[in-house]
């Protein structure tokens, strides 16, 4: 059963970590390419979508990995210790996000295509740099949660 929880963990958890990644060094690269007209409302649709999406699979995922690391707090003290990294660092990832990335999108999906502030391409940058800090977070949260897996996965 715990098991099963665990590869549950593991699955949301790399599926977040590669639609961030695919995001913020794919998508996002690829749309700046363009000119901004065609770039700025995708990049708003994104952010609107993402917006609605990510806040509660984020905190989805550090709620899972608190109930887990309850379950198994009295496991071998290389899991726990590998678990409590994980959970520590999806805290700084949220935390993170509200205060990086998460206000640069609110301000980027208020913005009108014909009055843009003069600092938009710093903002757009300056988030691109963000979100790539944040994609590294969560693989070392994932490498943790892996860890704290592969720690238990000879146990009866």
């Amino acid at each position: 059963m715990i098991s099963a929880f665990f590869l549950l963990l593991i699955l949301s958890t790399a599926l977040l970590f590669g639609n961030e990644f695919s995001v913020g060094f794919l998508i996002h690269p690829s749309l700046s390419r363009v000119d901004h007209r065609g770039f700025l409302p995708a990049f708003q649709v994104f952010a609107r979508h993402f917006g609605k999406i990510m806040p509660i699979w984020m905190v989805g995922t550090l709620v899972l990995h608190l109930l887990l690391l309850w379950i198994t707090w009295q496991w071998p003290a290389h899991h726990t210790v590998c678990l409590v990294c994980a959970v520590l660092l999806w805290v700084v990832i949220i935390v993170f996000s509200l205060t990086g990335p998460v206000p640069i999108n609110d301000r980027v999906k208020a913005w009108d295509l014909a009055h843009l502030p003069n600092d938009w391409e710093t903002e757009r940058r300056r988030w691109d740099r963000l979100n790539a800090i944040r994609v590294l977070l969560i693989g070392f949260a994932f490498v943790a949660l892996i860890l704290a897996f592969r720690s238990i996965a000879n146990l009866p």
